[in-house]
């Protein structure tokens, strides 16, 4: 069993989505970096030095497509709709020679990137933040679900994960990701002026964009190699993180996950 360096898996996600990218421009397909892998591409022309991740995220369309159509040896996309052990609302497309110990109650699985699909919402504001609300206990059932104690919290933390978990008891999280994603597609007005990636972990207001950002798209270096992303990452950008070109305190670079081990299986 070898350990997988931080760097090492850098370099399998780059080239997983080298893949991903080939397989999109020859199927006239869209997809778009997203979040912190839009903001290192903007900022540092590739990973943000403390992260860890890439997360592109595709308009429901072009995402079915890629779920259905992308085959490789090795290379896998992971749909919770297929694979029993995989409870995540969004895919993940997995190097599945690596294993990734994360600190959630699903099965290990290996280094990927993680494809969040893009939903419709509706024409006006109010209905889309109506419908949030009105998944947002889903949501929080599931997360309660899904996590649990790591060593690495603290002692108040680990306390309060586990009292959360008593209270989703009698769900599985399969059933809860099932709810939250038919409730997302069964919602919403096709071609709507907003539109949300409503299938992470958690959702919010900040979920809401303008259908318009998906509309036109460029490529952006990222790590020595040039990938798809939206025209608009200003706007997405200021959106989601306000001054995004200002570094934060050094206190505060850290990466968002919490990995235990990393390594070829």
């Amino acid at each position: 069993m070898k350990e997988i360096s931080i760097d090492e898996s850098k370099r399998i996600q780059v080239d997983i989505l080298k893949l991903i990218h080939e397989y999109c421009c020859n199927n006239g397909l869209k997809y778009t970096l997203a979040y912190g892998s839009m903001l290192g591409a903007v900022r540092h022309k590739g990973f943000i030095p403390w992260d860890d991740d890439i997360d592109i995220a595709m308009l429901r369309s072009d995402y079915e497509k890629l779920m259905s159509g992308f085959e490789h040896d090795y290379i896998k996309i992971y749909d919770y709709r297929k694979d029993e052990e995989y409870c995540y609302g969004f895919a993940k497309v997995i190097d599945t020679r690596t294993v990734l110990e994360e600190n959630t109650t699903m099965a290990n699985f290996g280094i990927g990137i993680d494809v969040f699909p893009i939903d419709d919402l509706y024409d006006d504001e109010q209905s889309c933040k109506d419908f949030i609300k009105s998944i947002i206990p889903l949501k929080r059932k599931y997360r309660y679900k899904l996590l649990k104690p790591s060593p690495k919290n603290v002692w108040w933390k680990r306390i309060a994960i586990r009292l959360a978990g008593l209270t989703v008891l009698p769900y599985s999280l399969k059933d809860l990701v099932v709810k939250i994603n038919d409730a997302v597609k069964s919602n919403g007005k096709e071609n709507s002026k907003y539109v949300g990636v409503l299938t992470g972990t958690a959702v919010t207001e900040k979920c809401i964009m303008p259908r318009k950002w998906f509309e036109e798209y460029c490529s952006l270096d990222f790590e020595s190699n040039k990938f798809m992303c939206i025209k608009d990452f200003d706007e997405f950008l200021t959106f989601e993180y306000g001054d995004y070109m200002q570094l934060p305190p050094e206190g505060k670079r850290m990466s968002p996950h919490t990995l235990n081990r990393i390594y070829w299986k």
